[in-house]
């Protein structure tokens, strides 16, 4: 993911870039425009899956296909958003939100917001636990990093508990323009929304550039083709061999010695280099082991025992640590 921090965290606020938020409240850019006067971004609201009496009702901003292509059209920064109810669904959320954004035609420098302002009754553990699970699956599905946006006492309240490892838009209008107050669990900024009483919402991001900004909140760039490897990689094998690779390069083979144990050998592919012959089981297997992996660093590891157990082991960190 692209980092989420702002490119200097001590930029003077006059140096920060401008921006608003707008919902239907605001209407159609004809009717915003003037209003917002010299901005840099715009934060967009797209979606707002609601509880209902017979089910969760689905809710699209009616201004937002124009709103969305206004902005794109002045050649400004736009961030997507959608508003969180933690009583639906969270996977639900992210599809609604999702199908909406596939005919609005996301970029890659486009940034995307969970707006998190209400509980829908619940207590904390359980807003902050969907938020993560909301969170998470944004990032997996737009492959970038999400914003979460709240304000101070919702925080405080410990709604966000697990959320400090995404950049907080955080809404403080009681402090000056660009020198928030940041709640825990975040130690730094993105956006501080400061005025919050007019017709519109202003807002200023901790960016000097809006491609400053594109950069840190964007899709991620893609990783680079990494090439075949050749050479002998050694060992005391007497078995065949499995081998699996992760999407970012990382490269896991296994097999059985002489004694029957299992020997797994890992190339990292940041430091461009491999590791060392281990085992990752003080079990005895019949057979080289099977290997599977899935995302950028979680596999399983299965082999067959003398007795015709099968046992399985799991890797959260592309084969560097196994349970």
């Amino acid at each position: 993911m692209p980092s989420s921090q702002p490119a200097d965290p001590d930029l003077p606020v006059a140096k920060m870039i401008q921006g608003v938020d707008v919902s239907s409240f605001q209407g159609e850019p004809g009717a915003w425009r003037t209003l917002a006067g010299s901005v840099k971004w715009v934060g967009v609201k797209i979606t707002e899956l609601q509880p209902g009496v017979s089910g969760p009702v689905e809710y699209v901003n009616p201004d937002a296909t124009a709103d969305w292509a206004f902005v794109r059209q002045q050649k400004l920064g736009r961030i997507a958003y959608l508003f969180a109810h933690p009583s639906v669904d969270p996977a639900r959320t992210v599809t609604f939100f999702q199908s909406e954004m596939s005919s609005r035609r996301l970029l890659d420098t486009d940034g995307i917001m969970l707006d998190l302002e209400t509980t829908d009754g619940l207590e904390p553990a359980a807003v902050n636990s969907w938020a993560v699970a909301v969170m998470a699956n944004l990032a997996e599905t737009f492959d970038r990093t999400p914003i979460l946006y709240t304000y101070l006492s919702f925080a405080e309240a410990g709604n966000t508990a697990g959320l400090g490892k995404y950049p907080l838009w955080i809404s403080d209008p009681s402090s000056p323009k660009g020198k928030p107050r940041v709640p825990a669990p975040w130690q730094s900024w993105i956006i501080h929304q400061y005025e919050t009483t007019g017709a519109i919402d202003r807002d200023v991001a901790n960016f000097a550039t809006v491609t400053a900004m594109n950069n840190a909140i964007g899709a991620s760039p893609p990783h680079a083709t990494p090439k075949p490897h050749k050479g002998n990689l050694g060992g005391s094998l007497t078995s065949g061999v499995s081998a699996v690779r992760w999407s970012n390069g990382n490269i896991l083979i296994g097999g059985l010695d002489g004694d029957s144990h299992v020997l797994i050998r890992r190339y990292d592919s940041a430091t461009g280099k491999w590791g060392i012959w281990f085992n990752p089981s003080k079990e005895n297997a019949v057979g080289p082991p099977g290997l599977l992996s899935w995302g950028e660093s979680f596999g399983q590891l299965y082999f067959t025992t003398g007795s015709g157990a099968v046992i399985e082991l799991a890797t959260e960190d592309a084969g560097k640590t196994w349970q």
